[in-house]
């Protein structure tokens, strides 16, 4: 497995080509999300205070009305995995449909739901990298660069139709999180 999380942070296109078909890889993919996830919410923990700050976590808490609740300045790390890690398997997965609906659509690539949830779980191993807290803007890039390479081999055309797919699918997870932000919000 982590050979092939290797290939996939290196950028190897014949490596997403094996995985887009392979579907013996699609429990190792969503283990790649899990990890390369949890280290980066581990990173994203450890340089919480000099990130973000403590007095902002502190007030979007009290907006929220969740007073009690552990946080990374607190010492919440299994909190902070916890978290990170569910919102990034959803995130994984609605990036996956909305891609491969964007692309075979609109752009009349060739897919389906599974090769494209194996290629873009693969496209998140450099997200590893973000356990170093001043590493997880490079990781993020360097996933997004990752991700829309498998994207151009999952739907099988060129790159700036990958970039366009890549772009759409990532605008409606957006608006996803908005609304669900204005939802909880809302309940809270």
């Amino acid at each position: 497995m982590f050979r092939r999380m290797f290939r996939a942070a290196a950028l190897d296109s014949d490596f997403f080509d094996i995985a887009e078909h392979d579907r013996s890889l699609s429990r190792e993919a969503f283990t790649v999300v899990l990890i390369a996830n949890m280290f980066a919410a581990v990173g994203a923990w450890i340089g919480f205070g000099d990130v973000v700050g403590a007095g902002l976590w502190e007030t979007i808490r009290g907006w929220l009305g969740f007073g009690s609740l552990t946080t990374p300045s607190q010492g919440g790390l299994l909190v902070v995995i916890a978290t990170s890690t569910v919102v990034a398997v959803i995130g994984w997965i609605v990036w996956a449909a909305t891609t491969m609906v964007i692309g075979t659509k609109v752009f009349r690539g060739t897919t389906n739901f599974g090769e494209m949830l194996r290629v873009l779980g693969y496209a998140q191993a450099p997200r590893v990298i973000a356990v170093v807290p001043l590493l997880g803007p490079v990781a993020g890039i360097w996933t997004l660069v990752a991700s829309v390479i498998a994207i151009r081999q999952g739907l099988d055309f060129d790159t700036r139709q990958a970039i366009a797919s890549a772009i759409g699918g990532w605008l409606l997870w957006l608006l996803l999180q908005f609304g669900v932000s204005i939802i909880g919000a809302s309940i809270f």
